[in-house]
């Protein structure tokens, strides 16, 4: 349980110059980079059979990676831009592939949830979070990702998927959203 809260710590200790810490900082990332994408390949492998709080917990887990990602990115900004810029155009990079391949097993697994009679009664505020977060990843992220590194399908895909969540929403019970009451 106390890994979850420290997953987004790197341990730069002993590691003297700041290319040092972007070397070790790309080591992480590559390794967690792993990590996810084994964890969004069962999610679209299994998505017809997947229990919905493994796909759920699917999308928590790539969510934090994309997080570790915003932390990384931010601990580039005092190198120079010789040293940054490389490491951040690969940042960059796995960051894309790992949303792209969360997109991907997110649509395997709502296809075969639309198919269901029933939704999980926890769902609703499960699809929210995730409507956000791919709001926010479309909104803020994508805008400033060189073109070379979206994949083609990508934005018609995020539409996609923000179109079936809503209307897996539609079918789940109508609990109040308290995300945006004052």
């Amino acid at each position: 349980m106390m890994q979850d809260y420290s997953q987004n710590q790197v341990d730069v200790a002993g590691v003297e110059n700041a290319a040092g810490q972007a070397v070790r900082l790309l080591q992480v990332l590559n390794g967690r980079a792993a990590e996810v994408q084994a964890i969004t390949g069962r999610m679209f492998t299994l998505a017809t059979i997947l229990p919905f709080g493994d796909y759920a917990d699917g999308f928590r887990r790539t969510q934090e990676f994309l997080s570790f990602c915003d932390v990384i990115e931010s601990k580039l900004e005092n190198l120079p831009p010789a040293t940054r810029e490389p490491i951040l155009h690969e940042v960059t990079a796995v960051k894309v592939r790992a949303f792209h391949a969360l997109l991907k097993a997110m649509g395997a697994h709502l296809i075969a949830l639309e198919k269901r009679d029933m939704i999980n009664f926890f769902a609703q505020a499960v699809f929210l979070m995730q409507q956000d977060v791919l709001v926010q990843f479309a909104a803020d992220v994508m805008p400033g990702v060189p073109e070379q590194l979206v994949p083609e399908a990508m934005p018609a895909l995020c539409d996609e998927i923000l179109e079936r969540l809503k209307r897996l929403l539609d079918r789940c019970v109508d609990v109040p959203d308290f995300r945006f009451e004052t």
